[in-house]
């Protein structure tokens, strides 16, 4: 299917926030306002967050809302291989720290699940590669985000585009799970030849 035209997330539709920078805000001891924060770690590299990767954080006062994961927003590592994660409801609340750049989109003809899901391309990776800063941990400029453009469909085709990924990602969620327990049963059987 062609695509209408393209959606710059630069544009006024759209607002970018880099996280906070949470060395500011650490209270010196264990008063003040407690968080779950996002880790590296968290951000399976399939595109889903993995809440057991989760930080507990003590904040010295109440964050401001523009760092802290809604419903919708779209959130990207800042550093290889720039996952792009979506956040639903259930995952409101949590504190994106400077590692990343969230992405709020505020239209309807766009669903962010989508963008999510096209920043997770090939196209966008190619694109980010030449936008990268340092040599020991390789970082995206969080600017350069401005600059993506997102191929737009009409909205039956967008979510048509979600509903293969899910199926795509339950199927790796099923073939991760299958490994690990053939991997369990392997050195179980290893054990059984040494003893």
């Amino acid at each position: 299917m062609k695509h209408m035209s393209y959606f710059k997330l630069g544009d006024s539709s759209t607002t970018l926030n880099t996280g906070l920078v949470i060395s500011r805000k650490k209270s010196e001891d264990d008063d003040g306002y407690k968080y779950k924060i996002l880790t590296l770690r968290s951000f399976n590299e399939n595109g889903y967050l993995d809440t057991q990767y989760l930080d507990g954080f003590i904040s010295n006062e109440k964050l401001d809302d523009k760092q802290i994961t809604q419903e919708g927003d779209i959130i990207v590592r800042l550093s290889y291989p720039n996952t792009a994660i979506y956040i639903p409801r259930e995952l409101e609340g949590i504190v994106v720290t400077s590692l990343f750049i969230i992405i709020r989109i505020k239209t309807e003809y766009v669903l962010p699940k989508y963008v999510q899901i096209y920043l997770n391309s090939e196209n966008v990776k190619r694109q980010l590669v030449g936008n990268i800063i340092g040599s020991v941990l390789s970082i995206v400029k969080a600017s350069s985000f401005r600059e993506i453009e997102i191929p737009i469909y009409p909205v039956e085709y967008q979510d048509k585009v979600i509903d293969m990924n899910e199926l795509i990602l339950k199927e790796k969620k099923l073939l991760n799970k299958l490994i690990e327990k053939k991997t369990m049963y392997h050195k179980g059987i290893m054990r059984k030849m040494f003893e």
